[in-house]
């Protein structure tokens, strides 16, 4: 753990504390981590090789997130075609992560930050408080993936306020395209994250 906040802290240092998110054409702050598995991931690991959609979700038992993660398993083979290694970083800390039963076909990576060291790390936050219409129209959406819900004991503690976001970085390391959530509940479509992956 010591390990892992000196990596982020170190990324922080280097790329400069963010007080605002990254943009498109900025170098992407490496990190290293550990994932749900246990096991160790940095980014620069895909540095030259893949495209890495970085997914800024909530506490892994959020609705709203959970339905984005079924949409982007749904679409596992094309965002693989693309090109693409898929990190999911959550508000939750590993020993409730675990328990996570994921949808079919799920095969990405979640990365458990508790202490939201990534999302400063990459400016990742909500300026208000603020609860939208949109929040409105994607509780009632939620009906169709309640079967596919999974409710994790301890997984809606974390900050109810934290916004979802999106980065794309590129091979060469650099911010391709950056989904900001204007809500809690306010994730990109995933046919957007592919066009973009595409070019």
């Amino acid at each position: 753990m010591k390990e892992k906040i000196l990596a982020i802290l170190a990324g922080a240092i280097i790329f400069g504390l963010r007080a605002n998110a990254l943009e498109p054409g900025h170098l992407a702050p490496e990190f290293k981590a550990v994932d749900w598995r246990g096991q160790p991931v940095e980014l620069s690991q895909f540095r030259g090789q893949k495209q890495v959609l970085l997914v800024f979700s909530r506490y892994i038992s959020c609705a709203w997130c959970q339905m984005f993660i079924i949409d982007l398993s749904k679409k596992s083979k094309e965002l693989e075609k693309a090109g693409a290694e898929v990190l999911i970083v959550v508000n939750s800390p590993p020993e409730v992560v675990k328990k996570y039963k994921p949808p079919k076909d799920f095969t990405f990576d979640l990365i458990p930050d508790p202490d939201l060291a990534l999302y400063r790390l990459y400016g990742v936050k909500l300026e208000d408080n603020k609860m939208t219409g949109n929040v409105f129209w994607q509780t009632v959406r939620f009906a169709k993936y309640l079967l596919n819900y999974d409710y994790v004991k301890g997984g809606l503690a974390g900050d109810h306020y934290q916004p979802p976001a999106c980065f794309i970085i590129g091979t060469d390391g650099m911010v391709k395209y950056v989904h900001l959530g204007k809500d809690v509940a306010d994730n990109p479509k995933v046919d957007e994250i592919l066009e973009k992956l595409k070019k």
